[in-house]
């Protein structure tokens, strides 16, 4: 397989601009990275997200698990992650604070920097935008990382936008792994034949989930698997695209598993679901 080329030249970012990178919002937007150009440390993500409407890059594991966070949010109207600084106007910051402006290692181009999520997300009824930068929090010990936040930061100042630093320590692992739980089977598949195929089933099983609160989850799959002559699996599979469809709810801060009772699901009425089809 051959190598990516991870530097930059003048020419490269030229060509990343005439692509379009950086540019537009929602289904639209193409990021400045994406995972084919950085070094693999086999912890990047390549995910679809149905707020979207795209395949999102994610160069890390915390970069992922944020964004399952805002994905998750309602008020969060549209998610841009890799998104480009002026590198006109972070030099002139760089210059004037003093600070290193990050480089090419190679080439010594200056780089064009990025903020790792830049969100358009409702405020008090306003749709404003707000940028993210996400480092682990043993990061925030380097000088280098702290001189590039600090131009990031000085950045977005100057364009009136509201910005900040997320660590690991800002999220809430429980509710992060309760939503890799249910991408699987409802956030994974983009055609939307596939829900389509089991829109009867997931009707069934909507209907079915407000009337065993005293069971456990994983003895309603089981017994409605059989009582619906499905495919064993399929109404866990179910119940995991009615909670990411959010036509059912459950705290998502609590651990699920198939010992939770089913009592702690609650259907949503069809003013408040999002489709599932």
């Amino acid at each position: 397989m051959a190598r990516r080329r991870t530097s930059f030249d003048e020419a490269k970012i030229a060509r990343f601009l005439k692509e379009g990178r950086g540019q537009g919002r929602g289904a639209d937007y193409q990021p400045w990275l994406t995972t084919q150009d950085v070094p693999s440390s086999g912890r990047e993500h390549r995910v679809f997200s149905r707020k979207t409407g795209r395949i999102h890059h994610l160069l890390s594991d915390g970069e992922w698990r944020l964004f399952l966070h805002l994905e998750w949010c309602d008020d969060v109207q549209d998610i841009r992650e890799q998104f480009p600084l002026d590198r006109d106007t972070t030099k002139r910051v760089a210059d004037r604070m003093g600070l290193r402006h990050p480089q090419d290692v190679a080439t010594k181009v200056p780089l064009v920097m990025t903020t790792d999520f830049v969100v358009d997300v409702l405020r008090g009824g306003k749709l404003v935008t707000e940028g993210l930068a996400f480092k682990p929090s043993t990061e925030l010990e380097k000088p280098q990382t702290l001189q590039k936040l600090q131009i990031e930061r000085l950045y977005w100042g100057e364009q009136g936008v509201s910005w900040r630093i997320v660590t690991e320590l800002d999220l809430h692992m429980a509710l992060v792994k309760n939503l890799e739980w249910i991408r699987t089977p409802a956030f994974e598949h983009q055609e939307e034949s596939w829900e389509g195929r089991i829109r009867e089933t997931l009707s069934q099983v909507l209907q079915a989930v407000s009337l065993s609160p005293n069971q456990s989850l994983g003895a309603f799959c089981a017994r409605t698997d059989e009582r619906l002559s499905l495919e064993i699996g399929t109404t866990l599979m179910a119940i995991r695209t009615l909670l990411a469809t959010k036509s059912i709810r459950a705290d998502m801060t609590v651990p699920l598993n198939d010992k939770v009772s089913m009592g702690v699901f609650q259907v949503v009425t069809a003013s408040g679901a999002r489709s599932v089809g």
